[in-house]
């Protein structure tokens, strides 16, 4: 689970002390929990129990898709 907060990402593996730290964002902030991140900026996430793996392979193939239809 993932927390957007005016353009910041909060995520950990250890999810009581998320939850700590979204209640005390949420004192200051109004904030919206949005689940699982998948997509910010056309980076792609994946995320595991063990590691979270971010990808820009869709990015580089509409670049290579672009640039293709240029010449």
């Amino acid at each position: 689970m993932s927390i957007y907060v005016d353009g910041i990402i909060v995520t950990s593996n250890d999810e009581y002390e998320q939850q700590r730290l979204s209640q005390c964002l949420a004192r200051e902030f109004k904030i919206k929990a949005v689940g699982k991140l998948k997509l910010l900026l056309g980076i792609e996430v994946d995320q595991s129990k063990k590691w979270n793996f971010i990808s820009q392979q869709k990015y580089i193939s509409d670049v290579l898709q672009e640039t293709s239809k240029m010449t």
